[in-house]
């Protein structure tokens, strides 16, 4: 790992820069979605690194503003951020969720006085790397961080809508940050103060981009950027290339062909618990079928709970976190994916060819249309999800059918090479609108 503290630039970073000189513009993200730990267990760098849009920008600079809420009061969850030379183009800057280790029991004035240096730090390294865009990740706490920060340093600013906010918070009761926001009410006013302020609003479906306009977001200013250059390789690659890992299997006891897959951060809001509820009623079937859910979340202890309630807990695996390269094989050898609410995991099923049956709910009805790609079920009706599974399970030809147009719809929609040609595009819009020439 190789980090260097703040203020200082990787070598790296330096050289390219110096080589490619300022003409080209550059980039500063604020995400929260993944610290760097987890991009590189998991295996996200490209999720990262298609930002510079090959080469479109000098250098992206990404920023966690406060990697591990969970470390906040241990000695490692303050002090100064971190930074890490990623690629040539790339440096990653991790935060901590406070600033002071003699403070780290008072995490509300240790967070807020965190924030505060890092902004000092940001604008510093605005300035100084003659930064042209800033980008948010999401349009509640880092969309307000990177609004703050554009207009201190008086640059076009974008935000990233990755959900309909308001269905997750509608479908839950819950705000999305409860942590640091703590009331619904107070997103929603967040979002419809930040969104009609954005130059620029991207999201990677229409139904993202209903969200966006529905909560104030310019309709001048709004454009798709859909998953596909955000994903890994093995993704893109053929299905029959990809192999099948009898060390993998074995260790998940698995039989490939055998069991049905949902990958999926184990919350509420994305309801895995429906996916346990569709193995119990396929196995009273009779069906020997077991369910692999791949992800990490609140929500473990409850489904292992509610697993020997229904009396399947021996075809239950929960397999936690998978890198990209597990999960093109298990997406391949899949009876069934799935997909009672998913974004990029939907996209990535599609791609391996798999049958694949979701709620229509948010953006899953664009990818999946019953018959043609698939099968697509009223919103919470478990008994048509599991109808719908048993269907593949038991007419191979029809689930293969189906694998097969869902990946042409989606290769159709994620080819890479040209969702950089059209972000890149935007991006010269962006520049434009905001007076500044793009090359």
């Amino acid at each position: 790992m190789f980090w260097r503290r703040r203020g200082v630039l990787s070598e790296a970073a330096d050289s390219v820069a110096m080589a490619v000189g300022p003409s080209k513009p550059s980039l500063l993200v604020i995400d929260a979605s993944y610290t760097l730990g987890t991009i590189r267990e998991l295996g996200l760098e490209t999720s990262v690194l298609s930002r510079d849009l090959n080469g479109y920008f000098r250098h992206v600079w990404t920023v966690h503003p406060f990697g591990e809420l969970s470390a906040a009061f241990s000695d490692e969850g303050s002090g100064e951020a971190e930074w890490a030379a990623l690629a040539p183009r790339h440096t990653f800057i991790q935060a901590r969720p406070g600033r002071f280790r003699w403070l780290r029991r008072v995490f509300p004035l240790n967070f807020l006085l965190g924030q505060l240096h890092l902004f000092r730090v940001l604008r510093r390294l605005v300035r100084r790397e003659t930064i042209s865009i800033i980008r948010a990740g999401d349009p509640l706490y880092v969309g307000l961080f990177g609004l703050a920060l554009a207009w201190s340093c008086r640059l076009p600013f974008m935000i990233r809508i990755n959900a309909d906010n308001d269905k997750a918070r509608e479908l839950t009761g819950q705000p999305l940050y409860p942590r640091l926001l703590r009331s619904i009410g107070v997103e929603k006013r967040l979002e419809r103060f930040l969104l009609p302020r954005a130059h620029l609003v991207v999201a990677p479906n229409q139904d993202n981009v209903a969200f966006a306009l529905a909560s104030g977001a310019q309709p001048d200013r709004v454009a798709i950027f859909p998953y596909g250059n955000l994903l890994a390789p093995e993704h893109l690659a053929e299905p029959t290339e990809r192999g099948c890992d009898r060390a993998l299997f074995d260790r998940l006891g698995i039989e490939p062909g055998a069991y049905l897959l949902c990958v999926s951060r184990l919350q509420s809001v994305k309801f895995p618990d429906d996916a346990v509820r569709v193995l119990a009623n396929l196995r009273s079937r009779g069906m020997d079928v077991k369910l692999l859910l791949a992800g990490e979340g609140p929500m473990r202890e409850e489904l292992l709970e509610l697993a020997e309630t229904t009396v399947v807990s021996n075809a239950l695996v929960l397999a936690g976190n998978q890198d990209q390269r597990a999960l093109a094989q298990l997406y391949v050898h899949a009876a069934v994916v799935i997909s009672p609410l998913t974004g990029r995991a939907l996209s990535e099923a599609a791609l391996a060819a798999a049958p694949i049956v979701a709620y229509d709910l948010d953006w899953q009805g664009e990818m999946i249309e019953t018959g043609v790609t698939g099968q697509l079920v009223p919103f919470r009706n478990q008994a048509a999800l599991a109808d719908a599974a048993a269907e593949f399970m038991t007419g191979r030809k029809f689930a293969r059918a189906m694998g097969n147009a869902v990946r042409q719809r989606a290769l159709s929609i994620f080819e890479p090479v040209g969702l950089n040609d059209h972000e890149r595009r935007e991006h010269d819009k962006l520049l434009g609108r905001s007076g500044r020439e793009a090359e």
